[in-house]
Order: structure tokens, then sequence, then C-alpha cells
């Protein structure tokens, strides 16, 4: 994939994600082109997020061709992926004012991406990462593959209308996991991720 401006990290370190996410989902590189091209446009979102240098799905992995062929229902199936990224540190490593400066640049990253649609459903310590670049720690919302975009804001076609569940369990809104909310009921909306 061809280095876009808005990727600030100069770091030459790469990691790989390999995972299993739902196919009916979508896919985390569907996302993550939605959420660039945003980063070229917003200042608050622009290097504050992470650099996907390639991926790769791998069709012939489907846990839907098994259950098929053992008749079962396909419902939930899944599919390995790999994607690469420009490696990044946990903001874990930080205190203080470095801390609370970082913390805060993925706030305004945060809020800027659900503003343009794409709502990352999954703020958690672990997912907040962040790279240095000229001795400043620089802040990135990271690990999209739980996220959706909403679809009269989006390209991609099938998106969530914001009613859907998912998240890291101590770190969801209490709203989102009452009965009702579990059942589909309750509109996801911003302070649930802010709170």
């Amino acid at each position: 994939m061809p280095r876009q401006p808005h990727f600030l990290n100069e770091s030459t370190e790469l990691v790989a994600k390999l995972f299993w996410p739902e196919e009916a989902r979508q896919s985390e590189p569907e996302i993550l082109e939605e959420v660039y091209k945003i980063a070229k446009e917003d200042p608050d979102v622009s290097g504050h997020v992470p650099e996907m240098v390639w991926f790769h799905k791998f069709e012939g992995t489907s846990t839907a061709i098994i259950r098929k062929a053992l008749g079962i229902d396909d419902t939930g199936s899944r599919v390995l992926y790999i994607i690469v990224f420009r490696k990044l540190y946990p903001i874990t490593t930080l205190s203080g004012d470095e801390f609370l400066l970082a913390w805060w640049e993925v706030v305004k990253c945060h809020r800027a991406l659900w503003k343009r649609g794409v709502h990352h459903r999954d703020v958690s310590p672990s997912n907040i990462m962040g790279y240095r670049l000229r001795g400043r720690f620089i802040s990135v919302l990271n690990d999209f593959d739980l996220s959706s975009i909403r679809q009269f804001l989006s390209s991609v076609k099938n998106a969530p209308q914001g009613f859907e569940r998912t998240g890291t369990v101590p770190f969801m809104s209490l709203h989102l996991l009452v009965p009702g909310a579990i059942a589909g009921q309750v509109e996801h909306v911003y302070y649930h991720d802010a709170e």
C-alpha cells in the first residue's frame, strides 16, 4: 500500500495481527480505509490512527466451509485475516502531563471519527497506543476490528444502524449491558463509548 501523508509514524518496525473476525461484519481493512479518508481532512484524526501497511484475507479458511460440510448453519462463520501495521507502544507506559496529553489526543480523534460515522466501540487502555515523533509521544486510537460505520455516512454496503453490541465488556457502558440493549433495542450513542 502506498504511504499517505497523514501517517506520521516513522518507525521501520512492523507488527502482524492475525485474527478470525465474523465474515458478516465489516472488515477492519474496510473500516480503516474509511478512517484514512477522514484523516486526510481532519487534523484531530491525522497521525492518530494506526498505519495499515498490508493485509490479506484468507478466503479458503472460512469456517463456513466446515459448517456447511457438516450440515450446520454457517451463521457467525469466521475467516482468517492478517494485517501488518507500523509498531505502536502502549499509552500505559506514560505518566503525568505526557499521559494526559496523549489521552486527550485520542479523545479528540475518537470524537471526530464518531461525528463522521465511524464508531470504534472498543475503547480501552489496550487500544490506546502511540509512537514517538521527534521526542514527542503521539497517541493512536488502535484496533478497529469491532468498529462499525453508520450506513448513512458510509460507502460500505449493509453498514450497521447503531443497535449492535460490540466491545470489551469491562469497558462497555452499563446502558448497553441491560436486557433491552442486548436484545438490540437501545441505540449505541456517543456517551456509551466516551464514559
